[in-house]
């Protein structure tokens, strides 16, 4: 097939997401007429090919070949001065540079009158208004811009911020920056001021601008400093809001990702009725004759904010005399305002709906709130709450401000609560590592009960570890669920231990220690039933592993069930069957057995797994009277309880054993004089009997 060689032709165009990129093959020359390309040399047609043809346009001889000539490197391309060369097969390209472009592209193919100006100037600041951010002006550059400060302003680490030396008449800084930038704000958005061409900055939207750099750069030097600077900063952008809604004096929509602005305007007789101001997360409404007062002109508006909420946080409600009570604010916060200036005593209450933000908020504990800038905190005065669904609430208040929605808190975390966890998680994984150690070599009590308490003690073991080392892990969604459900199953499998360990002392009872459980039934009861339960669980429910504070089951759609149902099932089971053993060995003590001894051995061992039952059973008593009551009491006991469990287990089970102490000497004596502990034939063979023909002594180690 013959290639035409036409000069300025581009072959391909392609059209990537929405913006146009030219990918250009130019060629520099044509074929005479008659030929063809063979081998990149001019061939008539009809003619084989021969080394004596000429080179076609854009090749050149060397060597007996015809090789591409490089103009971008030799110089004799035709791209101007604000344009690159790219060499092509037979030919070159020209790109204008960056800040370039020609027409309405970038890449072309040049031409015999090619110039420098074909590459003219992008001018960014007129196609691209909001380039530079709020306090900067654009300025024009060849092949570039530049964003310079505002008057009024100094570049302070390539953020443009208020020079507090500079100073208008309304302006009154002091040497607190955010109070600085504050002061600013007012004075550029305070309409009918002497400097008269301030006029034209004034919008809504550059009002948006402005709020948005200050919350971001909200500066503090404590928590008092903090609350009271946020009241200020709501105080004045409130009255700067109002104050543009009364210069224009027309419905206002201002919406970007951090705050909604609405005004509803209504003039004309003042009973018509209710007005109704609909926002992302909330709905104000009023009658209109208390909105216009004695005017004829009814202004409802209000100010939504979904960034400000870090900037209140751990601000207090007047009148809550419990510090150790703390709240969060789980709606945005909405400002709220008439044309009016008495708004402090409405003649009608005004309704607010308020929606959640982001979860759904179960707690019973919520209220209704507004901001007291005096008090520098929430009060609930004047405001009560007349309806709650599972999206938010709906409040009448007999005033305006700011307004949000508070949850308490009934967790009671506070640093205490964490450093007894740290230490008493800390001594319990070391107690159940002796505890595991013991019930792997010491021989005096090996059997059933032994396997059980050992696997027992494992799963306690490595829930601890999972919680000291993982519960805090929220940054990470699917790493909090793996540790979520990793504390599911060892604390789930810990209680399926313990059941077994009830099972297992009532078989010894009933049929007379001629049967034991086999370990492969133990370790499938013990660890597959967590399994199951997790697996079931999270084909359920997946998001109820991991919450917003911590990686544990989350209490949404009841989800805490499925580990708080089954520990509540193995407990009562349990009772159930210490309540039968210790009934049937009442019967059989109170006649006359030749086993009495061993009767007794079997209580012992019922009051030791009874002691354990209420060490378990009573600490999760405990977590579910502080999920549901939320007093500190129940928190602390919850805390001691749980984060001891492993030094109670080694206590119970290794310390208080006779012959585990008895071995405790063995080993220490022989670890003193540097030798291996010797053991009596009767300790080596006294389980095997036990085991195989079901003799029993009062030195068995059932």
């Amino acid at each position: 097939m013959p290639r035409f060689w036409n000069t300025g032709i581009c072959l391909m165009a392609l059209l990537v997401h929405g913006t146009t990129s030219q990918i250009l093959d130019c060629t520099i020359g044509t074929l005479p007429p008659n030929t063809i390309n063979c081998s990149n040399r001019i061939c008539p047609e009809g003619q084989e090919y021969n080394a004596s043809f000429p080179c076609i346009p854009g090749y050149k001889e060397e060597l007996g070949e015809c090789v591409d000539i490089h103009e971008c490197i030799i110089g004799t391309h035709a791209c101007g001065a604000y344009s690159d060369c790219k060499n092509t097969k037979g030919g070159y390209n020209c790109t204008c540079k960056p800040g370039y472009r020609k027409g309405n592209q970038t890449a072309f193919c040049p031409s015999k009158d090619q110039n420098e100006n074909d590459c003219t100037d992008i001018d960014e600041c007129s196609e691209n208004p909001g380039i530079c951010k709020f306090n900067k002006i654009c300025k024009n550059t060849w092949g570039s811009y530049q964003c310079i400060c505002k008057e009024g302003f100094a570049n302070i680490s390539n953020s443009c911020e208020v020079n507090c030396k500079y100073k208008s008449k309304e302006q009154n800084c002091t040497n607190d920056l955010f109070d600085c930038r504050l002061n600013y704000f007012a004075d550029q958005f305070t309409p009918f001021c002497e400097n008269v061409t301030m006029q034209n900055n004034l919008s809504f939207a550059e009002l948006l601008k402005g709020l948005d750099a200050l919350i971001d750069g909200f500066s503090y030097n404590s928590k008092t400093d903090r609350l009271q600077k946020a009241g200020r900063l709501l105080e004045m952008v409130e009255s700067r809001v109002k104050s543009l809604a009364l210069l224009e004096q027309k419905e206002v929509s201002h919406v970007n990702e951090k705050e909604t602005i609405r005004i509803l305007v209504s003039s004309g007789p003042s009973d018509r009725g209710l007005l109704s101001l609909q926002s992302n997360k909330s709905n104000i409404k009023l009658d209109s004759k208390t909105a216009a007062g004695e005017t004829d002109v009814a202004l409802l508006g209000c100010l939504e904010y979904t960034n400000i909420s870090h900037i209140l946080e751990g601000a207090d409600i007047l009148g809550n005399k419990s510090k150790s009570k703390s709240f969060k604010v789980v709606s945005p916060v909405v400002s709220v305002f008439l044309g009016i200036s008495n708004t402090s005593s409405l003649r009608h209450p005004v309704s607010m709906r308020l929606n959640f933000t982001n979860v759904k908020v179960k707690s019973p504990n919520i209220f209704c709130v507004s901001w007291s800038v005096s008090d520098s905190s929430w009060t609930s005065e004047g405001c009560v709450m007349v309806e709650r669904d599972d999206d938010g609430i709906t409040c009448n208040c007999t005033h305006l401000t700011s307004f949000a929605i508070l949850m308490l808190l009934d967790d009671y975390e506070s640093w205490p609560l964490t450093l007894m966890t740290q230490i008493g998680l800390s001594i319990s994984i070391f107690c159940l590592v002796l505890a595991i150690i013991t019930f792997c070599f010491c021989r005096s009590i090996r059997g059933t009960r032994n396997t059980i308490h050992m696997h027992l003690c494992i799963s306690l073991f490595l829930g601890n570890c999972v919680f000291l080392l993982g519960i805090t892990a929220v940054h990470n969604e699917v790493v909090c669920g793996i540790v979520a459900g990793l504390l599911h199953a060892f604390y789930l499998s810990s209680f399926c231990w313990m059941s077994l360990e009830g099972l297992e002392l009532y078989r010894m009872l009933v049929t007379v220690f001629k049967t034991h459980l086999k370990k492969r039934y133990l370790l499938a009861v013990g660890y597959g039933t967590p399994a199951v339960i997790i697996t079931i669980s999270a084909a359920i429910y997946p998001k109820g592993y991991g919450t917003d504070k911590y990686c544990w089951l989350s209490r949404e759609n009841g989800f805490i069930w499925a580990f708080m149902g089954p520990v509540c099932v193995i407990i009562l089971v349990n009772c159930g069957i210490f309540v039968l053993t210790v009934w049937k060995l009442a019967e059989k003590m109170s006649s006359i057995n030749p086993e009495q001894g061993q009767l007794k051995r079997i209580r012992t061992l019922t009051m030791t797994s009874l002691a354990q039952l209420c060490i378990l059973g009573s600490c999760w008593a405990f977590g579910f009277f502080m999920f549901n009551t939320a007093t500190p009491f129940f928190a602390y006991a919850f805390t001691i309880l749980n984060t001891l469990q492993g030094l109670q287990i080694f206590c119970l089970h290794c310390l208080m054993h006779k012959k585990v102490r008895e071995e405790y000497k063995m080993w220490i004596c022989a670890l003193v004089h540097f030798k291996t502990p010797v053991y009596s034939e009767f300790s080596n063979t006294s389980n095997s009997h036990t085991h195989t023909k079901g003799k029993t002594s009062k030195d068995s180690g059932l």
